[in-house]
């Protein structure tokens, strides 16, 4: 069997055996043991597995590298290749200068996605060692990030580029040096930017990993091979002979296998013969010649475009240039070929493709190779029509290079960058006749008339193009026809993304390790690839598990035949709940939980969603579990299902009882009778995705005696050690759970890790072997829940200036087919309703529902963000009742500092007033609102709106769940080892905790270590979330220096503070070095009741946004965010909160859509790349952030600092929404429609647009 030579690092590996389907993410991972390479997707949609690939150019004598998706690539495809890893760029002995600006410049926080990030950035400064802010923009446009917001991203690799020069952009007014404006009262006494990087270590390119001369010298065979995999023959021919000679018999033909591994595999195929043109030598042929342009169809998309744009005239080029740079990532254009977007574009009816509308409107001739061995040219057209594409292969397409046309291209998808094309359109004008295209599925299909049309008129009417056409009148074809009007009227719209400027604000400490901007210490073993998250722990003999979901909402499960899946060699068993030895429903047993859950582990009998888990397959390793898991057959009868939200709150489908809060009826009725004005409306709010980066993951390793040891991504160590326990029906000491840090929770890994981590547990019991549960993206989302979403109705009574006198609601929450946490988020969304607001006599009805679908769960937020946008509806509808301003109608409602909010509470140490005044007069409100009201009144298409949003949010919380847990010990050397009951998920909590406690003992904190969360060092533990954790945990590391230092400082003062010696002197006399305390605010010490929060996190912000009302896309033009929390223990990290927070907020109100087809009760967003997240495109293109330090004076906080991971949140998805509600509501006015629009979120593309029709 051949093999294939590639170079690792700088390693030369040869390899043998090599399996078709092997990828080269799993071979880098599991073989070479390199983890820094991350799987977080595995569909090329997230860049985590990013790795760059050096090819030799002989034409050029120089290497080229590529950033590339390695989840995607199969190994056989590296062949003569250099692979570089995030490990072979730097590690912490010896940092590149990547990993050191992003490490030190607070440019990560779980680290999960940041060596996809470094990764990104590496192959552009090995191709581009002074990148342009466009180029670096463009590099990372396929990488995501859920937790930082992207800035500290931008910001650390804008500095590369010689565009910057170390200036970050800050002057409000217009750009420029931050320097260069005059500076204002509100920023005295501030420090205007956490760090700079012009001190850095310069960028030194002649340092970087020179590319290996084995390479270069390596003998190339002409051979033909073949590969030989456990199910899959390929032949690898090198020619166009051998390729015609091998063909025959060959299930998939391939360029790329890009496609393949995309979609799932049938698991039921068996003996598939494959073979790839990837290196037949004609097929990657370039040839630019005197009048046309040939391109290979192994060629990938990122070279034809190169090609393309470079030797087309100037005004093809350019359009083709940014065309392709939207077609996809970066990293799957830089090996995906063009031929394959064809050919697959072309298999489907449905499927619209860019580069396939793109061959049709230049008019590519393809050159086919037959059935019968034959070469014929065929134009594009002729090729999809006769299904040339079934029996036949392209060899390479032409393109005529002397057409001096105008070409336009427009492509709509749900967002504005890196999505899938719903329409597109494409158009070469100039030299006669034109040429016009429209993607609507399948084959583009050419108009004909708009083309004689515009040849022959000068009108660009609407209607003249549509008479033309033939189009159906929608949106997609009136955005389409509009910017072909103006394409031909020479008028453009800036779509750059540009620079992004940013500020962030904060007052300096006094003090030596608390309260300053010092980096993560953990930043720079997640930015080398040395951080392990639960998939990266090595365990032998393991095995992994494959999950058998539900294919119906609501079913019985009659039979489970799993014979299939054992036949597969490697396959261990299969499992499900008859293999529960315990509780199959553990969260009904929990201790100190609130809520009980009756979520189960395995479906018993009875199915009630689509993804609920039935059971688990065993295997060997990864790929083969899940392939396994599809060929278990599952028999059901299907019973009526609830999937619609709105049916099963007709149907009164509930999980719980329903909630009351605030005044009965009566009393609110009254105050309806008293009021000048009764409103009344409906808001809809949708769910929303956690979408952390490391899906669900545990690691189970059975001990002795029936212990276990757990690794698990969970929020919860002690949660998920009972839970475990009821399980298994063993008591909780045999079950240790370990958690080292997250890649990402926000909620959604407290319940939902729990379950997974219970599955391993039964699997590692049956079998005695450890056992990973690790889920892809698809089935994260297709089993975990999600945030709930919301149906409400108000009825509200104001008097004549808009002040609320009484207000009921009533609120319907989608809680999915398990309790979970759905009784939970209707309390807290009742109890806190009121937010920021005095409302009179107020009554909450809360009404947790049962559907068919995902059990929803904990979100960033927990019920706050519904309430929040529910509350943005109210203030929208009163202020247009009374013909005000929304702020001015919130302001006069506002509750302040001493008033009561209308559940009891006291309203302490808050600043709620002060934020808002300083965030409007520092963001100029007024000011933009009149020049943003002056811009619309001229721009019929564009529309610029601004809003102002705040929050106040109550910490710690009240109850069992609000206090931490610490435990300190001093090794003789004197080095300090800390643990907390807190888990690490990019929060910064650890880091935070390591100030605390060398603020507190006056030890550097290199001395200092903090150890993985382990239930055998911390149990009984609440879980990490809540915003609460480091006051909690704080104040019980607090505690702890306080109680060692009360041994120690007798001895420490005796020895003139030298601690080494003091420590040792300790240990000789008997005294203690260890402790273990409990964090818990004493309320009645500071005057505040037991019911009550201690102090209020408050904030305002001011955000502009621009709404294109063709398109429906949106753009932020400027954010400006204040918030007080207190003394901040680290700014830097607390910057980082609320930019991610104000980027997760964004998402929720506006690309990120959870919907299920009523029919199949399937989740509609079921891949990484059908759900939408905020990318860095999306930042806004001013960023700033004021921390302002005002209530501090507090016991209860410590070092004077403020809980910040959910109040900025709330600021953003209000603020938001109303500001492109503003964009709307302008748009309707000046075309005469006035109805006044109910809130509805999220208010997606194509929302805006269906709200912008004149209909």
């Amino acid at each position: 069997m051949p093999g294939i030579f590639f170079n690792v690092n700088g390693k030369d590996v040869n390899e043998d055996n090599v399996d078709p389907e092997l990828t080269l993410a799993y071979y880098v991972r599991n073989k070479l043991g390199l983890r820094g390479t991350k799987l977080g997707c595995e569909e090329g949609v997230c860049g985590s597995c990013t790795v760059v690939l050096g090819t030799w150019d002989d034409g050029e004598n120089k290497a080229v590298y590529r950033a590339v998706n390695a989840c995607l690539v199969p190994l056989f495809h590296v062949h003569r290749t250099f692979v570089i890893t995030v490990e072979g760029v730097g590690s912490r002995e010896k940092i590149h200068p990547i990993q050191d600006r992003m490490a030190r410049g607070h440019a990560l926080q779980c680290g999960f996605c940041s060596p996809g990030f470094v990764m990104s950035a590496y192959a552009l400064l090995r191709n581009h060692p002074d990148p342009s802010i466009d180029q670096i923009n463009a590099a990372i446009r396929a990488n995501l990030c859920r937790c930082t917001g992207y800035r500290p991203i931008l910001e650390a690799l804008y500095s590369f580029s010689p565009e910057i020069g170390g200036c970050c952009g800050g002057n409000k007014n217009g750009g420029g040096c931050c320097k260069d404006k005059s500076s204002s009262d509100e920023d005295e006494g501030y420090d205007e930017k956490l760090l700079s990087f012009n001190d850095f270590p310069k960028y030194d390119p002649t340092q970087e990993i020179i590319f290996p001369p084995s390479l270069r010298t390596y003998a190339v065979s002409e051979d033909q091979a073949i590969l030989n995999g456990n199910r899959v023959e390929l032949t690898l021919p090198k020619n166009l002979t051998q390729f015609k000679q091998s063909r025959e018999g060959k299930n998939v033909i391939s360029s790329g296998l890009i496609t393949r591994f995309l979609t799932s595999r049938n698991p039921k195929e068996f003996a598939q013969k494959w073979i790839t043109t990837r290196y037949v030598k004609e097929f990657n042929e370039v040839r630019v010649e005197a009048d046309s342009v040939k391109i290979g169809s192994a060629v990938t998309i990122q070279k034809f475009a190169d090609t393309l744009s470079s030797n087309l005239p100037e005004e093809v080029g350019c359009e083709i240039a940014k065309f392709i740079q939207n077609f996809s990532s970066p990293q799957i254009a830089n090996f995906a070929t063009w031929s394959g977007a064809i050919v697959s574009a072309a298999k489907s009816s449905i499927s619209v493709s860019d580069v396939l509308i793109l061959l049709n409107v230049l008019d590519a001739k393809l050159s086919v190779l037959t059935e019968s061995g034959e070469l014929t040219e065929v134009e594009m057209e002729k090729f999809v029509e006769q299904k040339l594409f079934e029996t036949g292969t392209i060899v390479y397409a032409k393109f005529s290079n002397a057409n001096n046309g105008k070409l336009f291209c427009l492509k709509l998808g749900e967002t504005s960058e890196q999505d899938s094309t719903n329409f597109n359109f494409a158009a070469l004008v100039g030299n006669k006749p034109s040429r016009v295209f429209v993607g609507l599925g399948g084959q583009p299909r050419r108009l004909t008339g708009l083309e004689t049309f515009i040849d022959s008129e000068k009108s660009y009417g609407l209607e003249d193009f549509y008479k033309a056409s033939n189009l159906e009148r929608n949106h997609h074809s009136s955005t389409a026809l509009t910017r072909f009007a103006s394409f031909l009227k020479n008028e453009t719209i800036d779509e750059q993304q540009g620079k992004v400027n940013y500020l962030q604000y904060f007052k300096p400490t006094t003090n030596e390790f608390a309260g300053r901007p010092i980096a993560n210490y953990f930043n720079e073993r997640s930015i080398t690839g040395e951080a392990l998250y639960v998939n990266d722990i090595p365990a032998h003999n393991a095995v992994h598990l494959g999950f058998v979901l539900s294919t119906f909402p609501n079913a019985e499960v009659l039979n489970v035949d799993f014979s299939e899946a054992l036949k597969l060699e490697g396959v261990a068993g299969y499992f499900g709940v008859s293999d529960v030895p315990g509780n199959n429903t553990p969260g009904l047993q929990i201790a100190n939980m609130n809520f009980p859950d009756d979520t189960t582990i395995f479906a018993d009998k009875k199915v009630e969603a689509v993804g609920q888990v039935i059971g688990v397959i065993a295997a060997n390793d990864v790929s083969l579990a899940r392939r396994a898991a599809k060929l278990v057959k599952v028999e059901y009868k299907e019973l009526k299902s609830l999937v619609d939200f709105k049916e099963a709150r007709d149907a009164e489908s509930y999980l719980g009882d329903v909630q009351h809060y605030g005044k009965d009826e009566k009393s609110v009725n009254e105050s309806f009778e008293k009021s000048s004005k009764v409103l009344e409306g409906e808001v809809s709010i949708g769910g929303q995705e956690h979408y952390y980066l490391e899906t669900q993951s545990s690691l189970v390793v059975p001990g002795e005696g029936d212990e276990l040891v757990v690794h698990c991504s969970t929020q919860g160590t002690s949660f998920t050690q009972l839970m475990v326990a009821e399980a298994m029906k063993i008591p909780a000491h045999k079950v240790i759970v370990k958690t080292k840090r997250l890649g990402g929770g926000f909620g959604g890994k407290v319940n939902n890790a729990s379950w997974i981590a219970c599955m391993c547990a039964v699997v590692a019991r049956k079998l005695n072997r450890p056992v990973y549960g690790f889920l892809s993206r698809s089935d994260d989302l297709a089993i975990t829940g999600k945030r709930h979403g919301v149906y409400a109705k108000y009825k509200v009574g104001i008097d004549s200036d808009g002040k609320i006198e009484g207000i009921h609601y009533e609120a319907w929450l989608n809680g999915g087919w398990s309790k979970d946490h759905s009784e939970g988020v209707t309390m807290v969304m009742g109890i806190l309703v009121d937010g920021v607001y005095k409302m009179g006599n107020l009554r909450f009805d809360g009404y947790p529902v049962k559907t068919n679908s995902n059990s929803n769960t904990a979100l960033r937020g927990y019920g706050n963000p519904q309430s929040t946008l529910v509350n943005e509806g109210v203030m929208r509808r009163i202020a247009r009742e009374v013909n005000k301003d929304v702020e001015e109608v919130k302001k006069l409602n506002f509750a302040l500092q001493g008033d009561h909010r209308f559940m009891g509470g006291k309203i302490h140490n808050d600043a709620l007033g002060e934020c808002w005044e300083y965030c409007t007069n520092w963001s100029e409100f007024e000011k933009r609102k009149r020049k943003i009201a002056e811009f619309n009144r001229t721009s019929e298409v564009v529309k610029r709106g601004i809003a102002m949003s705040s929050v106040r949010f109550g910490l710690p919380h009240p109850g069992p769940a609000g206090h931490g847990i610490a435990s300190l010990l001093i090794n003789l050397d004197g080095s300090v080892q800390l643990s907390i009951g807190g888990t690490e998920m990019g929060q910064g909590l650890n880091q935070k905790m390591l100030q605390v406690c060398s603020e507190a003992l006056k030890r550097p904190i290199e001395s200092i270590t903090i150890v993985d969360t382990s239930t055998d060092k911390i149990t009984n533990a609440p879980e990490t979330g809540g915003s609460q954790n480091a006051d909690t945990n704080g104040l019980a590391v607090l505690a702890c220096c306080e109680k060692i230092l009360s041994r120690l400082q007798p001895i420490i003062d005796k020895n003139e503070g030298e601690w080494e010696k003091s420590i040792r002197e300790a240990y000789a006399s008997y005294v203690p070095l260890q402790c273990t305390e409990y964090g818990v605010v004493e309320r009645t010490k500071f005057g505040v009741h037991e019911t009550e929060s201690p102090y209020n996190t408050t904030g305002a912000c001011a955000v502009e946004i621009e709404v294109d009302t063709l398109t429906g896309y949106n753009r932020v033009i400027c954010v400006d965010m204040v918030m007080d929390v207190g003394e901040s223990l680290n700014p830097a990290i607390d910057i980082g909160q609320i930019e991610g927070a104000f980027m997760q907020g964004y998402g929720l109100v506006t690309c990120e859509k959870i919907t299920f087809n009523k029919t199949t009760g399937q989740l509609e967003q079921n891949t990484a790349g059908k759900y939408k997240i905020p990318r860095a495109s999306d930042v806004p293109k001013d960023f700033r952030v004021k921390l302002l330090g005002i209530n501090k004076a507090n016991g209860a906080q410590v070092y004077s600092s403020k809980g910040i991971g959910e109040p900025p949140l709330m600021m953003s998805c209000g603020a938001v929404h109303s500001a492109i509600m503003y964009c709307v509501d302008d748009y309707r006015k000046q075309n005469g429609i006035n109805e006044f629009v109910d809130t509805i979120s999220p208010l997606s593309s194509d929302k805006i647009r269906e709200l912008c029709s004149n209909k």
